[in-house]
């Protein structure tokens, strides 16, 4: 299959449809090993059929936890553990009738202990949630909460945990033999961005008190609506198709576009698509929560996707300004809860068309096990690769920048060091702002600030992600798709570390350690990567390095 043209070519096989619900791996890949591993990957297609059977079992284990005195739900997880979980209680937090669920997936200190200081331990619940069963900072969140019960002398300490994983994993056996509360294992032929219609996601939608059936109902809607065979007649099919022609002619950067009631969905679409097709030099950028922007403001390098809530007219209106300027521009509309279910399997549908087209595998994450090798080696105390790339090569008050020596190291402030990185930024490039703070609603705002900034002046997409939280969304995009990133990592001194319980370091430790392994991977696979480590104050540090940008762009 060629890869010019991928929409003319995959319409001219009318079997596309067939081949696809068959669980025909030859449509991504010709290798033989890695069709294999793709085979146990499909069952993301019979997810719906799946839950349905297991529907009424999983009332009666929900009903059986919730008879207990549980004032809150934490949620342990990371990525595709943790987004639909996230997505699902975002959206549905004002109106879901159930627990209230806290998703905790940071391993930041600060973080940790704010949602350590706002519950009672021992009328928590919390979800142990990893596919692996061996998530480094899940594993760490679980000793770190376990330790708050034995603190307190909880009774049957481990009766407040709940595990999800796959079977055979070291969380099952932890679960077993510690008497957790529950396990449930799920499908193991469903990766884990697929996994919304498994335990996954459905045993904490069930905690907020979320009506599966009718989740369940639109997913079916969906389903029978992606095996329609006539192509004309498959919108999720041609959008697909669409979107991967767009992006090998260069459009590659998807922008969501969504009604502010449905905005938690664009990050779980962000880690679908983004870990699904950033590979092997190519990919989609997906752009989420970016403000609206006038039509021309745009550059030709951009996609659209709506997702539209009834009476949503202005979003309407803005999306026909775009389709008049010539932008290509997708919309779907949604009845918000009754069709959230199969906006899921839509957009996973649409991931496999495009992997497809693209002959991309997009049921893999080659490049994502870098970053965690590297952690573990830096853990250890061994020497890597790339390791003088974490030395401060510029000071300048609170502010260091720490990157390659041989490009910023002798340069006279912070300012010339940004803009020695921004210098060729270019229509086609992006730039990602990879943020290890502690997302407080004061951090958050400067750092708009600086999104804003960057995307005024250099007119490219401007992207945000928190550490490690990113890792497992857009961190294989980063390292794997196209080189037209441009990597800005923000750290700053933990003012209040804690302890990891039957650990040697801290989450201090453990977040500095993946950010440096990350800055290393990034500027090994030659990506134009740099840190600047704001120092003690990271409000003061922020503000310090806002001016800093300012005049490296203006300057």
């Amino acid at each position: 299959m060629t890869r010019e043209n991928p929409e003319a070519v995959l319409r001219d096989d009318d079997r596309i449809i067939e081949r696809l619900w068959a669980a025909d791996t030859s449509l991504w890949t010709a290798d033989h090993t890695a069709r294999e591993l793709i085979r146990n990957r499909l069952g993301w297609l019979t997810a719906p059929d799946w839950l349905r059977a297991h529907l009424p079992e999983l009332r009666d284990r929900m009903d059986e936890i919730l008879a207990l005195d549980w004032k809150r739900v934490v949620l342990l997880g990371m990525g595709g553990s943790s987004l639909a979980p996230k997505m699902l209680s975002q959206i549905f937090r004002a109106s879901a009738p159930g627990l209230e669920l806290e998703v905790l997936d940071s391993t930041h200190p600060e973080i940790v202990r704010r949602v350590a200081e706002a519950i009672d331990p021992t009328k928590t619940l919390f979800i142990v949630s990893s596919k692996s069963g061996t998530t480094i900072e899940v594993m760490a969140l679980l000793a770190y909460f376990d330790g708050l019960l034995r603190a307190v002398k909880a009774k049957d300490r481990w009766q407040n945990f709940i595990a999800i994983t796959d079977s055979g994993t070291p969380l099952e056996r932890l679960a077993k033999e510690q008497n957790f509360r529950d396990c449930f294992v799920s499908p193991s032929d469903v990766g884990g961005r697929f996994s919304a219609f498994t335990y996954f996601g459905m045993v904490p939608a069930a905690l907020l008190g979320l009506d599966l059936e009718r989740l369940l109902d639109s997913a079916e809607q969906q389903v029978a609506a992606c095996r329609t065979i006539e192509p004309e007649n498959n919108s999720a099919l041609l959008f697909g198709l669409r979107l991967a022609a767009h992006a090998m002619r260069g459009r590659n950067k998807l922008t969501l576009l969504l009604s502010s009631s449905i905005e938690p969905l664009g990050i779980w679409i962000e880690q679908l698509l983004a870990e699904s097709t950033g590979k092997e030099g190519r990919g989609i950028v997906p752009v989420v929560n970016e403000p609206l922007l006038l039509p021309q403001q745009y550059g030709n390098d951009r996609i659209f996707a709506a997702v539209i809530t009834k009476e949503d007219d202005a979003l309407v209106a803005h999306c026909q300004e775009l389709e008049a300027a010539g932008q290509p521009v997708f919309c779907s509309m949604t009845g918000l809860y009754d069709d959230i279910g199969g906006e899921i399997f839509r957009w996973e549908f649409v991931t496999a068309v495009v992997g497809a087209a693209l002959r991309i595998n997009p049921f893999d994450e080659p490049d994502v096990g870098l970053s965690k090798s590297t952690t573990s080696s830096l853990l250890a105390g061994d020497d890597i690769a790339g390791q003088e790339m974490l030395v401060p090569c510029i000071q300048e008050g609170t502010l260091s920048l720490v990157g390659d020596p041989l490009k910023f190291q002798g340069l006279a402030s912070i300012s010339l060091g940004l803009r020695y990185l921004l210098a060729n930024v270019t229509v086609g490039d992006y730039v990602a702002i990879l943020a290890w703070l502690s997302e407080s609603e004061q951090l958050q705002e400067k750092l708009l600030q600086v999104v804003t900034l960057m995307r005024k002046n250099l007119t490219v997409p401007v992207t945000l992600g928190f550490g490690p939280r990113y890792l497992h969304s857009t961190g294989q995009l980063h390292k794997g798709g196209p080189n037209t990133g441009i990597f800005l990592q923000i750290t700053s001194d933990v003012s209040v570390d804690l302890m990891i319980p039957n650990h040697d370091h801290t989450f201090g430790d453990l977040q500095r350690t993946q950010a440096d392994s990350d800055l290393v991977v990034l500027g090994n696979l030659g990506r134009r990567a740099v840190r600047i480590d704001l120092g003690p104050d990271p409000i003061v540090g922020l503000s310090a390095f806002l001016q800093a940008l300012k005049d490296a762009l203006t300057g």
